[in-house]
């Protein structure tokens, strides 16, 4: 190196403070936006780590639910089935007598056409007939 003259080595050290110092500043100016982007940060991530959650709990939520239908649906199946089976095995054999009985007097008989009510009169009221 050079012979570097004693002023020289002044305005260097001088040189040197004064950038630690400006150092220093910034770092302690840009530390609070620091701060801020790493709580960001963690808020970010916990907030991932609800929603994931969330889904989970909801994922959860509808397959215990698709069970339960598919249970319900086997046991709709299984009630049908013992109501199908244990209605040909608890109806007595002569079930058809049993309608028949029920069925001698279903309904009254039809009247005459003669004997069915009007529902309008013989003649004409009278209400639209201008009177002179």
């Amino acid at each position: 190196m050079q012979n570097w003259s004693e002023e020289m080595w002044q305005i260097l050290l001088i040189g040197l403070i004064v950038g630690f110092f400006i150092g220093y500043l910034v770092a302690r100016f840009t530390n609070g936006s620091v701060k801020a982007q790493k709580q960001a940060q963690q808020e970010l991530k916990q907030a991932n780590e609800t929603i994931a959650e969330q889904k989970e709990q909801l994922e959860q939520h509808f397959t215990e639910t698709s069970d339960l239908m598919k249970n319900l649906a086997q046991d709709y199946q299984k009630l049908y089935q013992h109501f199908a089976k244990t209605s040909t095995a608890l109806l007595p054999d002569n079930h058809n007598e049993i309608f028949a009985l029920t069925q001698e007097n279903p309904t009254p008989q039809l009247r005459a056409k003669e004997e069915q009510p009007k529902d309008y009169s013989e003649g004409s009221s009278g209400l639209f007939k201008h009177e002179s």
